[in-house]
């Protein structure tokens, strides 16, 4: 069963709920001994041969990603600013979330010079199975496929678990608003947090914090209850220039401008 879809997960992209009638999107669980490696399996298909290209606006994100395309098999790098894809016709893709610095092991280079790239498959020395053709549209059969794809995947190591356990604690309680409480509620000291998150990540604390509390005001501003006003009070931020400032530097627009899209 699918842990969710792109309608209760507004993690990753611009306007989930407003953008669902151009894609379908299911995340499925990966094989219980891959999960400190694999966060997740998603499916992407959409159908737009009777409309424009539209351009999906996706945000930052720490994880890296494998995409297996019709055409092409690559990863992705560490996000650090939003960007688009494009989406017409008829498609379908099937991608594989890492866990947080999961993949850094097997990368050919410092992850940190793959920030923001797409990068060839064949660089990446994972021990994998032999591959076998996915089906997209049939993610029974694909999901089994990956498993044993990924099945001598050693599990990820004591530092990688302790990196996603913080980064998970950071997800799960949107009110942290400063880099010392996420990393009392993480039960970690500040310079455990800034070395995690730089070595395995190649990003500081405070940048993720930023980060997620943006995310968390457009998920505020996605909601038609909540006005900028009411995201600047519940993110604890001293005016509207604060917020502004905070969306320029995570998202490269301001408030009004993503509200517009």
């Amino acid at each position: 069963m699918p842990l969710h879809t792109h309608l209760t997960n507004a993690s990753g992209v611009f306007h989930p709920s407003k953008n669902a009638q151009y894609y379908n999107l299911n995340i499925y669980q990966p094989a219980e001994h891959l999960t400190s490696i694999i966060d997740c399996y998603w499916f992407a298909d959409w159908d737009l041969q009777d409309t424009t290209t539209h351009i999906q606006r996706n945000l930052p994100s720490p994880n890296m990603h494998l995409v297996f395309d019709h055409s092409s098999t690559y990863y992705t790098g560490v996000m650090t600013q939003a960007y688009e894809t494009p989406l017409a016709g008829e498609h379908a893709i099937v991608g594989v979330k890492f866990k947080i610095g999961a993949l850094n092991r097997y990368l050919p280079c410092d992850h940190n010079a793959l920030k923001n790239l797409h990068f060839n498959s064949n660089d990446v020395l994972l021990p994998l199975k032999k591959e076998k053709n996915l089906v997209p549209k049939n993610h029974k059969a694909s999901i089994c496929i990956l498993n044993q794809l990924f099945h001598d995947l050693p599990p990820a190591s004591a530092q990688i678990k302790k990196v996603n356990h913080a980064w998970q604690t950071l997800l799960n309680n949107p009110e942290i608003d400063t880099v010392h409480s996420w990393a009392n509620l993480a039960q970690l000291s500040v310079r455990t947090l800034q070395r995690l998150c730089t070595e395995h990540i190649g990003l500081t604390p405070k940048w993720l914090l930023r980060k997620q509390r943006c995310i968390y005001a457009i998920k505020l501003l996605d909601n038609k209850d909540y006005d900028i006003y009411d995201v600047i009070l519940h993110l604890k931020l001293s005016d509207q220039a604060h917020l502004i400032k905070e969306f320029k530097t995570v998202l490269g627009l301001t408030p009004r401008q993503y509200l517009k899209l």
